[in-house]
């Protein structure tokens, strides 16, 4: 602030001094006339530096606005992620569910219902299955599905249970 007051100062002293030497005459209103005009470039200097500044502010502005919306994108990027692990697990726990029908039906059964539950890291801890079958060998059925999945699956025979559709479960 004081270096551009002393500009100003200094600016006025010249121009009064220029126009005392200059004879009157032509060349007085030219010299007024550029005079003045310096004088008018150095006295808005400091509202030409706000327009420049204005640029750092916007330019601020826009940084901001770019890391809010980066911010934005990594929750995005991490809802994503959670949506593809739930679609992931969805796939996973459907094909589960057919091989364990395909299981079922290669002893004769066929499959009313399963139930598959998952460990926090996606490995299996537990599977329930309803089976139906025409003849009497359900409970010998049930056995077998359930040795049979727990040798696939690398399961303990304790976490799948095998029961016929409305009757107790193996």
């Amino acid at each position: 602030m004081r270096e551009w007051l002393g500009k100003i100062a200094g600016i006025l002293c010249i121009m009064t001094i220029i126009l005392q030497l200059l004879p009157e005459g032509s060349f007085g209103k030219y010299v007024k006339f550029y005079a003045s005009l310096l004088y008018l470039l150095v006295a808005a200097g400091p509202v030409l530096r706000l327009f420049t500044q204005e640029d750092l502010l916007e330019r601020f502005l826009k940084l901001e606005l770019l890391k809010e919306e980066h911010y934005d994108l990594e929750s995005a990027v991490t809802g994503l992620q959670e949506l593809r692990n739930e679609m992931f697990r969805d796939a996973y726990e459907q094909e589960l569910a057919c091989q364990f029908e395909e299981i079922v039906q290669a002893y004769g059964a066929e499959m009313e219902d399963s139930r598959i539950q998952f460990e926090e890291d996606d490995t299996l801890r537990e599977v329930k299955i309803k089976i139906r079958t025409e003849d009497e060998t359900a409970a010998d059925a049930a056995e077998k599905i359930r040795r049979e999945i727990a040798g696939i699956y690398g399961l303990e025979q304790d976490k799948i249970q095998v029961g016929e559709a409305g009757g107790g479960e193996k």
